[in-house]
């Protein structure tokens, strides 16, 4: 089944049950409270997954804010961790699924803070290799309690069986269309 088929077992949307005129936001507001779809926006995948976005970052921030960390600058540590000897920013951003100078950016900062130690690569000047540090081990360990809680609130109202779905839906999107992204995930 394809996928306007697909979407078009969902309701209606609100917006469209009251004949598509546009909503004011207290209608729209009582659309969602009542579970209805709000505007035809909720019928769009790329506008639920970047909205599911925002809700993880925002929870993220609400658990772990006290640390002033950022859920990318979290994922690059946790990456890090699983290269004690370090690696290049170029394995770093495709580990991380992030463009080359964001992730530089986001390593510097963590070696602002002293949770990485950022060197040149003995082979290759070019390379800068960024390895994490006693510091930013603890900083992890004492944050991952509060990112799992994070992690936990997203997916609470789903069952164990919708959140495999889940997961597995995303993994597949995820590696159907990693060549449409800015930043691919390649071989190293």
């Amino acid at each position: 089944m394809g996928m306007r088929n697909d979407l078009a077992r969902f309701p209606p949307s609100a917006s469209r049950q009251q004949g598509g005129g546009r909503k004011n936001l207290k209608d729209a507001r009582q659309a969602l409270a009542a579970g209805a779809d709000p505007s035809r926006m909720w019928t769009r995948p790329g506008f639920l997954i970047r909205r599911l976005h925002q809700i993880h970052y925002g929870l993220f921030l609400e658990e772990c804010g006290h640390s002033t960390i950022t859920p990318l600058q979290f994922g690059t540590l946790t990456v890090l961790t699983e290269h004690p000897r370090g690696i290049d920013i170029g394995a770093l951003a495709f580990q991380m699924g992030t463009d080359r100078s964001n992730t530089a950016d986001v390593a510097r900062r963590l070696a602002r803070r002293g949770y990485i130690k950022q060197e040149t690569a003995r082979g290759d000047r070019r390379k800068v290799v960024s390895r994490i540090t006693k510091e930013g081990r603890t900083f992890l360990k004492k944050m991952e309690p509060s990112m799992q809680k994070s992690q936990e609130r997203l997916l609470r109202p789903l069952s164990s069986e919708q959140r495999f779905v889940l997961m597995a839906a995303m993994r597949v999107l995820v590696r159907t269309y990693n060549d449409k992204g800015r930043a691919k995930m390649t071989k190293l």
